[in-house]
């Protein structure tokens, strides 16, 4: 089984190496495809297309990913997806993860994340895919979410890999304090954002924080609440009417059982997932 890994915030970026490394076990072979500069916001775009224009890949030497084969792609990760689950590099992932993204995907703000629109390009190929994120600037964060990823990951495999994109947004608590996992949908607001000023002539990015309150059962709301949110996204294709109830029964397996072992290991209930 081969998993390709991608995000939107670089090659060199610690949420990569981290989810390419919750990634491997099992067998399974990881393969990083992602830019070479960060690329955030950029949804599901191909960049700019011309016929034979050419873009450039490279083999990072970056340490971090502990002999893992990866590739620079000098181009949006919705490309580098793309022309891996063409067949370019020569062989086809059976499942594709993305990120771990440093700041929330939630609400309808993931219309323009590069983390999840890689995702939904692996979809639109019939590859089974998954996006991650958690709190930005947090290397709790990244750790808890790498273990939450073994799960997802597991279950995605357990429930047969269909072409579905999900969506995980993790909070940045240490594993036995998460309080849950829940699916939900995403809700009208976004845990974090991006606004806009006029400065002169041009217009000044800024990322922000959406406050609470968000809709409880809202995918903000969950990771507001300390819950995992996890989302199975509706795709504007026909899909396998029964691959999102197979995909929700085999991650909540999956969820249960490493729950149960950190209640084993730290002899606490405080690990136990609650659905809400």
């Amino acid at each position: 089984m081969r998993i390709l890994v991608t995000n939107d915030d670089g090659i060199e970026a610690a949420g990569l190496a981290a989810l390419a490394a919750a990634a491997e076990g099992d067998g399974r072979e990881v393969v990083v495809v992602a830019p070479s500069a960060e690329s955030s916001g950029s949804a599901s775009s191909l960049g700019v297309i011309r016929d034979r224009n050419r873009v450039t890949v490279s083999v990072p030497g970056v340490e971090c990913f502990a002999g893992i084969e990866a590739y620079s792609v000098d181009a949006p990760p919705a490309l580098g997806v793309r022309a891996a689950c063409s067949g370019a590099f020569g062989w086809k992932p059976d499942l594709v993860v993305s990120g771990i993204n440093p700041g929330f995907n939630t609400g309808r703000l993931v219309l323009h994340s590069g983390t999840v629109g890689a995702a939904l390009t692996a979809a639109s190929l019939d590859v089974c895919a998954a996006a991650f994120s958690t709190e930005a600037h947090s290397v709790l964060g990244l750790d808890t979410t790498s273990r939450v990823a073994t799960s997802v990951i597991g279950g995605l495999v357990d429930a047969g890999l269909p072409p579905v994109a999900v969506n995980v947004n993790v909070p940045a608590l240490p594993f036995p304090e998460l309080r849950g996992l829940s699916f939900a949908d995403p809700g009208p607001v976004s845990c974090d954002d991006v606004a806009f000023d006029f400065e002169g002539n041009s217009l000044a990015l800024r990322r922000r924080r959406n406050p609470p309150p968000y809709d409880d059962r809202s995918d903000a709301g969950l990771v507001a609440r300390g819950l995992i949110s996890v989302t199975v996204l509706a795709l504007p294709w026909r899909t396998d009417a029964n691959a999102e109830s197979r995909v929700v029964a085999a991650i909540e397996r999956r969820w249960i059982l490493a729950s149960a072992s950190c209640e084993r290991v730290n002899t606490t209930s405080a690990c136990r997932g609650a659905r809400v």
